[in-house]
């Protein structure tokens, strides 16, 4: 099993490396595998019109990608030596298309884990989130912004039947079978007009405490229904949309408060 931990942003990293740690533990996973991509050129000189950059253009942006491979290859090896992970842990800098390189690299992973964003940080982010969820079909865990004592112990499944979440659930289910407690949420127009989902027969027979939550949905209520439901897990676990809806989802939309407010780790699926 390898889970490969993609990263990309200082401010992220140690909790990217810590949820893939808790993941590597609770999976019996050694073989962790640290990315830091990198751009090939300088992303302020994308089209014609913004000219060719000059030497001193070139020298900066070669001295800022430097700068920050340095930073997180320090926050790596100083969090795998505090955690024990310096045997399994293997790091790898890689310059180019970051959507290309990233799919790459997730094609061969079990799980994919990367920091999550805050709500302005998506033009950075979104390559290697398209690159891994989209291009590469990978199971795509967002760490949260803290760290948590747990992952998976208690996760909550965000039921809406598609390939997505089928697909999710079966990355997830390692953790879910080993669960203290799974919470399924269910969302419905009205209460209690869908039956619950195969899954839930299926971990009760395996010995697994699963708690059924139902909630009338409406647009302007689901992050906070689902958040306020989500609050006591720790993986929250749900299919990926097409990518318009889900970028939108992640970096602003409708229930962009399940980020802000209640940054439970992530699994998703397209």
């Amino acid at each position: 099993m390898r889970i490969l931990v993609i990263l990309d942003c200082v401010e992220t990293a140690l909790p990217a490396l810590e949820t893939a740690g808790g993941l590597a533990c609770r999976l019996g996973c050694h073989d962790i595998r640290v990315l830091q991509p990198q751009p090939a050129t300088d992303p302020d000189y994308q089209s014609p019109d913004e000219g060719m950059p000059g030497n001193e253009a070139r020298l900066h942006f070669a001295r800022t990608i430097a700068d920050r491979a340095t930073q997180l290859h320090r926050i790596c090896t100083d969090w795998a030596a505090a955690t024990g992970h310096t045997t399994d842990t293997h790091w790898v800098e890689q310059a180019g298309d970051i959507r290309a390189t990233v799919a790459h690299e997730a094609s061969g992973s079990n799980l994919v884990v990367m920091g999550r964003p805050h709500a302005g940080d998506a033009a950075a982010i979104s390559p290697s989130l398209a690159g891994a969820l989209y291009d590469a079909r990978a199971a795509v865990v967002m760490a949260p912004l803290r760290a948590y004592a747990t992952i998976g112990l208690n996760p909550v499944v965000a039921w809406h039947a598609s390939p997505g979440l089928e697909r999710a659930v079966a990355s997830a289910w390692p953790l879910l079978e080993q669960a203290r407690k799974v919470t399924v949420i269910i969302g419905e127009s009205r209460l209690d007009t869908q039956p619950d989902p195969a899954l839930v027969a299926t971990l009760r027979h395996k010995g697994v405490t699963v708690a059924v939550e139902r909630f009338i949905s409406t647009d302007t209520d689901v992050g906070a229904r689902i958040r306020a439901l989500a609050a006591q897990g720790d993986l929250l676990v749900m299919g990926a949309y097409g990518r318009p809806h889900f970028l939108e989802w992640l970096f602003g939309g409708p229930t962009l408060d399940i980020l802000t407010h209640a940054p439970l780790p992530l699994l998703t699926h397209h």
